[in-house]
């Protein structure tokens, strides 16, 4: 038997014995692949479904934006934004300066109450006598208005407070006049609404007080001329807007012949603009801005998802240019923050002195590129104070007194903490920046530029400083 017959005769037992387990094998395959298949056709109409819920999801936001780009509001939006820009509104730098940035003293629904019953009261300081009182009264439906009243006793009271039924309430402004037998009623909102029968529970309280024989008008002021909720007091209150104030606000202000003082008319012509600005729904922006979003909320909200993350982005070109510098090394980041150094530095020990920073870092001292509301700034950090430190830290700050053409300090005396030995005067980028050039290069070549110019005029003197310093303490260390 040659050696080709031998072995086949010992593999056929072999293969005698495997071939169960191959045929076991195909079984599983086989099997398997049916199961795949069975899966697959048991799925295919969840995704044929979800297929038609994207596409008609997509169509639904085409359909939103078609319809935002086609509204008109959005041209009347810009052409007012681009009005507002070059208008001063006293009142609402006056409450930024006061309470910080976001608060306006018209977003007060008790500045505008108290403004109010400023100019009813015929007696009070704005010298108007009733001209204002007068005129809102014949607004708020009193028939015959004259001066031949004895207008100048009218008494105005703001929160006027009153109990019903146990509870105590505070109408905005009640107006009396003995003489005339009359009184007007004003509730007043402006960014809330009517809530917990107000309007019910001022109105017995007027009918059940002393001046229940009186003859009262009602007013509701809103901006929007606003009806009650309730269908019984819509009978009794009138609903006015703020376009009425601002009229007879107006009348007063161009009416040159009525005696008023320039500061009183200087105020109320500010009025007028907040009230056009920022109250009345026909010329204000933000009533304007906030109606446009409630009709187009999708489309808007479609938009907002899809805007640039600005501080993502510009902290990936600003390590972009970084590293582009051969003498600067790129630091530890954080979410918020860029941060580098010169290679200088790190041929001493002590600039590894440094502690606090987050994400850690042993640096003494780093540059930052950090954001305020997306606009990046630099400034150079010094670490906080620690037992190896202490030395380094002196000398780099009075390096730095004596340098005032070169570091901007933010404190005039060394903190334990941290402090900036130097910080950018002015926001590399503006709000110009955060438009199309954010997409077609024209930002990002902005903040190339800035970087580049500051590695060339200020990062070599400023470099020089700090190395002076860094060698100073290297020699008094190996003097020592």
């Amino acid at each position: 038997m040659s050696m080709h017959a031998e072995n086949e005769s010992e593999q056929t037992p072999l293969l005698a014995s495997a071939l169960p387990a191959l045929e076991h094998v195909t079984n599983i395959l086989a099997d398997s692949d049916a199961a795949q298949i069975a899966t697959l056709h048991s799925i295919s109409p969840r995704l044929a479904h979800l297929a038609n819920v994207l596409a008609e999801e997509q169509e639904k936001q085409e359909k939103a934006l078609n319809k935002l780009t086609a509204d008109e509001s959005l041209e009347r939006i810009r052409k007012l934004a681009a009005e507002q820009r070059n208008e001063f509104d006293a009142l609402d730098f006056v409450g930024e300066q006061r309470f910080g940035s976001g608060y306006a003293l018209w977003g007060s629904e008790e500045f505008h109450s108290n403004v109010l019953a400023w100019l009813l009261d015929p007696e009070h300081s704005h010298g108007l006598g009733d001209r204002f009182l007068t005129r809102f009264l014949l607004q708020a439906g009193m028939q015959v208005v004259d001066h031949s009243g004895d207008w100048a006793a009218t008494e105005v009271t703001p929160e006027w407070r009153h109990v019903v039924d146990g509870q105590q309430g505070y109408l905005d402004i009640l107006i009396v006049n003995h003489t005339q037998q009359v009184l007007c009623a004003i509730e007043n909102k402006v960014f809330s609404d009517e809530h917990s029968n107000q309007l019910t529970r001022y109105r017995k309280a007027l009918e059940a007080s002393s001046y229940s024989t009186f003859t009262k008008y009602l007013v509701f002021l809103t901006p929007r001329g606003t009806f009650p909720a309730r269908e019984e007091e819509k009978r009794s209150w009138k609903p006015l807007t703020y376009a009425m104030v601002f009229d007879i606000v107006q009348q007063i202000v161009d009416n040159h012949e009525i005696p008023a003082r320039a500061g009183v008319r200087a105020f109320l012509n500010q009025y007028a603009t907040t009230l056009r600005r920022n109250i009345m729904p026909e010329t204000s922006l933000s009533q304007l801005a906030r109606k446009t979003y409630l009709e187009h909320r999708d489309a808007i909200e479609t938009i907002i998802d899809n805007k640039p993350d600005w501080v993502a982005e510009a902290k990936q070109w600003l390590k972009e240019a970084v590293e582009r510098h051969p003498e600067w090394m790129l630091d530890l980041e954080s979410r918020t923050c860029v941060r580098f150094r010169s290679v200088d530095w790190d041929r001493y020990d002590a600039t590894r002195t440094g502690s606090g920073w987050a994400p850690s870092s042993y640096a003494l001292l780093l540059f930052e590129f950090m954001f305020d509301d997306g606009h990046p700034y630099l400034q150079l950090a010094l670490s906080p104070k620690n037992e190896t430190n202490d030395a380094l830290r002196h000398k780099l700050f009075e390096a730095v007194r004596q340098n005032p053409q070169l570091f901007k300090p933010t404190a005039n005396s060394l903190p334990d903490g941290w402090v900036h030995l130097h910080q950018s005067s002015d926001y590399i980028l503006d709000e110009s920046d955060f438009g199309v050039g954010w997409d077609d290069g024209t930002t990002r070549a902005k903040l190339e530029k800035w970087i580049d110019d500051f590695a060339a005029h200020e990062f070599p003197a400023m470099n020089e400083v700090i190395v002076g310093c860094l060698e100073e303490i290297d020699a008094e260390k190996q003097a020592s």
